[in-house]
């Protein structure tokens, strides 16, 4: 384990030992919890931005759409398989 040190604003100081205090934690404990709940927020974030994606190529933009999507039996291959043969039709 190491140890490292910066400086805050004398507000932020406060907070954050009325924080650690509030849930019974040691600062550095309570430290360890927020540096993990930020890993999780950037986990998240890019699941999302795939997902994103992901949606995009299934041609889904709404949140039913998605849920239709979910309660039907239609796999992720045959969505895109129907996206490939209706953008052939629409081009011809």
């Amino acid at each position: 384990m190491t140890t490292i040190s910066f400086s805050v604003e004398d507000d932020i100081k406060q907070d954050f030992d009325r924080w650690a205090k509030q849930a019974k934690k040691s600062k550095s404990d309570l430290f360890r919890d927020m540096v993990k709940s930020y890993q999780f927020n950037d986990y998240f974030d890019r699941v999302q931005d795939g997902m994103q994606k992901t949606l995009k190529e299934l041609g889904i933009e709404t949140e039913q759409e998605l849920y239709d999507y979910l309660e039907s039996d239609e796999t992720y291959e045959d969505r895109i398989r129907h996206q490939r043969l209706s953008g052939r039709h629409q081009k011809g």
